[in-house]
């Protein structure tokens, strides 16, 4: 392999004799740090998602106008039945972002933890 085609996670790998022959066996040099590059929020893909969805609503709600009667236990309850739907959008909903906010926390506090774990290897390997 000559020195053009060698890519940078290669490089990262090769030893590096240290400066004092006598302080001991070659050591590898560390690898470069990732850091994370946002591009974006997307916002504008959201909204077209968001218009799109109302759109469906609206016509989901003018085509789902006949009253039902909803029995559970001891209750009795008449609504249209774009309001049970609708309502049962909102509690898919709910629970989807709550259980992904908890999945959201927990790999963050992992990836904070990795880190944490990597710069004291780091600090140790330099001491």
């Amino acid at each position: 392999m000559n020195r053009s085609t060698t890519k940078s996670s290669e490089l990262s790998d090769r030893v590096v004799p240290s400066p004092d022959a006598t302080a001991g066996p070659p050591t590898t040099a560390p690898a470069a740090t990732k850091e994370r590059v946002f591009v974006g929020t997307g916002l504008f893909w959201g909204l077209i998602t968001g218009v799109v969805l109302a759109i469906g609503v609206l016509i989901l709600a003018a085509q789902n106008t006949a009253s039902i009667t909803v029995t559970f236990m001891a209750w009795d309850l008449s609504t249209p039945l774009i309001v049970l739907i609708l309502g049962a959008i909102l509690i898919g909903v709910v629970f989807a972002e709550l259980f992904g906010l908890f999945y959201r926390s927990r790999r963050r506090r992992t990836q904070r933890d990795r880190d944490h774990l990597k710069r004291l290897q780091q600090s140790q390997t330099l001491s």
